[in-house]
């Protein structure tokens, strides 16, 4: 598996001097922290555009649905906006997915995770290009760690994709080839039954999440599953499940628990990626072709078809 490669359905790398529109349609996030990911990426020849009303608070989220809206569609439909930061995760995303104009993204790079998942979900749907799951600005300088970093920046400075590497542990032993759609498992259960919710037909999934007990990810998986969004799937990629352990003294792991819904489906498994809440969060296209094998994911280069 290569390292790294340029990658089919990617946008253009940024370039020095490149304006990103830092916006916060989810949490409340901690300023320092907001700094320090700002300063990281200023110091790679990036220009962090704060949004009008980042800071701003209301109740759980980083400001009202109106303020996070108006953010949103500014940073969308500025032609001077070359890419789109999310300062945090947390929830607020799905309040906006009918306010946003995100055809006016024009494949430009959408980039977060977590609570992003919600933005991503809506791009799958409009089938729109740019949505880029990797840290956001909040933990990019103190959680993320020197492989992560420097990943994200080889991927937005010069197009080099990252493979992302794994072990199968369920599954036939089959190759498979399609575009790489899910993120944060939580997000797209809470998505079941909207028009956002995941389709997987045709698809590689890859699913992360954090501090959710085993029987929440049963039920959330369970759930995906139920509601027919697995139905389709060509296979599926595990990040990492942070904090998401059993009971010290269980007689089963999560691994168990998770391939016990999984049961049946007859699709690769192939787990371990470095990706999700902790400081292996390496990036990749939402939607744009994988190989998936049983050493993990690798991006496909232009000319690949189905």
């Amino acid at each position: 598996m290569s390292t790294s490669s340029p990658s089919q359905g990617a946008p253009a790398p940024l370039r020095p001097g490149s304006r990103v529109a830092v916006v916060a349609p989810s949490g409340i996030f901690e300023p320092a922290r907001l700094e320090a990911g700002m300063a990281l990426i200023a110091s790679w020849g990036l220009q962090p555009v704060p949004s009008a009303h980042l800071g701003a608070r209301f109740r759980y989220t980083a400001g009202t649905a109106a303020q996070r809206a108006l953010d949103l569609r500014a940073a969308l439909t500025d032609p001077e906006i070359d890419a789109i930061w999310f300062a945090r995760g947390g929830y607020g995303t799905a309040q906006l997915l009918d306010a946003a104009p995100w055809t006016a993204l024009g494949g430009r790079p959408l980039i977060g995770f977590s609570d992003a998942t919600a933005a991503f979900a809506r791009l799958s749907r409009q089938g729109l290009a740019g949505g880029l799951h990797a840290p956001v600005l909040h933990s990019l300088a103190d959680l993320a760690d020197g492989p992560s970093q420097a990943a994200l920046r080889a991927l937005l400075l010069e197009g080099l994709t990252p493979a992302l590497p794994g072990a199968q542990v369920a599954g036939p032993d089959r190759v498979v080839e399609g575009p790489l759609v899910g993120g944060n498992l939580c997000v797209l259960a809470s998505l079941c039954g909207t028009p956002d919710q995941l389709d997987a037909r045709g698809r590689v999934v890859l699913l992360e999440d954090i501090a959710e007990p085993p029987y929440k990810i049963d039920r959330m998986l369970s759930q995906l599953r139920q509601a027919g969004c697995l139905r389709g799937a060509l296979g599926l990629a595990l990040g990492n499940f942070t904090r998401c352990d059993p009971p010290a003294d269980a007689d089963y792991s999560l691994m168990n628990v998770i391939l016990d819904v999984l049961d049946g489906l007859d699709l690769p498994v192939v787990a371990g990626l470095p990706v999700g809440h902790g400081a292996e969060n390496h990036p990749w296209w939402v939607g744009a072709p994988y190989r998936l094998d049983a050493g993990g994911l690798s991006p496909l280069p232009a000319g690949w078809s189905a």
